[in-house]
């Protein structure tokens, strides 16, 4: 999508990311806030946003002020949690964030039960087994000559990845992709009373399944996450709490599926318009970890996080106020000229692609960002290399993106294609 497909507003102050037309293209009010108000209070949302990339560093190292402790059914939200939150205690279990919006030391002793998983070697060691399922399911549709990318390729992968790595059935997929789609919207400030109560009882079906496969793994441990989590002791030597154990899972099946889905969805659609740009990734494959940056720092699937300003401060020229609720752009920060030049262009010879922020910034970056780059280059290398020319569907609606403050994700994404010899 370029920046030119909505028209854009003459005054900042009229602009807001609850329009949806700025919402499923921000670029041309990212490029305006960093003119002229790189933090930048958004009336319409009561969030102030921050735009620049040296102003997301140097808040993000600053924890203590830029506090990540929030609590996303009250703090970021006008709708009134307290009936869902009754639901959750009557039917199931309050379940209070410990990685992505707590501080050290409480962040810092969960994010240690979990890095380990996710390090380079680790990787590494699954690479074979990453790249063979890839192919297993390009299979199926490679000589079609057409397919529903969607269904059948970007859903499936990171699904089928976090299940096995899980200990799930992959079976469990489709359950997967529903309780992950569901936190993800519970999380978009703009919804309704009634739409949070309605993702409410989703996600109550992911904790009974959840607590289930605990007792499972009690019973017949395995070599799985979700084993591992049975099995690990706090620092005091106690088991994880219930409430602690099911935080951990939902951060893994949603930052294992969610945003490596939308993300396939967006490279597919950047090589779809750009048949030059897929052509010099045929003529050398050596390029698509170099596309693969590139595309993450163009189109990160998070665009931003949460955080909440613990006292007055000034950062960019410009005083937040302690209590207020801060969003770190880091989709605005990718596109940020000062650091990447020509930001909306993909250039293979940009030196500093991996500095993007895709995958966050500092304490709170992905844990998962070594395992979702994997899958992509896969991905990318293997559908260039088994399918030719891909294109979108004629006579098929062009994909638009669905409506979330925050996130980057496609509704679908038909593709033809010349189905090789």
């Amino acid at each position: 999508m370029t920046r030119t497909e909505h028209a854009c507003p003459a005054s900042l102050k009229d602009m807001t990311m609850a329009d949806p037309a700025i919402n499923a293209c921000p670029y041309d009010y990212y490029a305006k806030m960093h003119a002229e108000a790189p933090v930048h209070y958004d009336a319409r949302m009561g969030l102030w946003l921050v735009t620049r990339y040296a102003d997301i560093v140097a808040a993000s190292h600053n924890w203590e002020v830029f506090s990540s402790h929030i609590d996303m059914r009250r703090d970021v939200s006008p709708v009134d949690p307290t009936e869902a939150d009754a639901l959750f205690q009557r039917e199931g279990w309050l379940v209070a964030d410990v990685l992505s919006q707590v501080d050290p030391p409480r962040h810092t002793a969960f994010r240690r039960i979990v890095e380990r998983l996710f390090t380079g070697p680790v990787v590494r060691r699954m690479h074979a087994y990453l790249d063979a399922h890839v192919l297993e399911l390009i299979a199926p549709f490679e000589r079609r000559g057409h397919a529903d990318f969607l269904a059948e390729f970007a859903a499936l992968l990171p699904l089928d990845v976090i299940a096995d790595q899980l200990g799930l059935p992959r079976s469990d997929g489709g359950l997967l992709r529903r309780w992950s789609d569901a936190f993800i919207a519970s999380f978009d400030p703009t919804i309704s009373a009634q739409r949070k109560l309605d993702l409410s009882r989703v996600i109550l079906e992911f904790q009974r399944h959840f607590v289930a496969w605990r007792t499972k793994k009690a019973e017949q441990p395995g070599d799985d996450l979700l084993s591992m989590l049975v099995a690990t002791r706090r620092d005091d030597g106690e088991p994880l709490s219930t409430q602690e154990y099911l935080a951990l899972c939902a951060q893994l099946m949603v930052a294992g599926s969610e945003t490596t889905r939308n993300h396939l969805l967006s490279m597919m659609l950047m090589l779809c318009d750009d048949p030059a740009l897929q052509q010099r990734l045929r003529a050398n494959p050596e390029l698509v970890p170099r596309f693969v940056e590139e595309s993450l720092r163009l189109e990160a699937p998070a665009q931003g996080l949460y955080r909440r300003c613990t006292r007055d401060f000034e950062l960019g020229g410009v005083t937040v106020p302690a209590g207020a609720i801060v969003m770190m752009m880091f989709g605005a920060g990718n596109r940020d000229p000062a650091m990447f030049p020509e930001p909306a262009r993909v250039d293979f010879e940009r030196q500093n692609s991996n500095r993007h922020m895709a995958f966050g910034y500092g304490i709170h970056s992905c844990i998962g960002r070594t395992l979702a780059t994997a899958e992509l280059n896969l991905a990318v290398r293997r559908l260039l290399e088994r399918l030719g020319p891909i294109r979108l569907a004629a006579g098929a609606p062009r994909p638009t993106h669905l409506f979330h403050f925050n996130m980057r994700a496609l509704a679908s994404m038909p593709i033809e294609f010349d189905a090789l010899p």
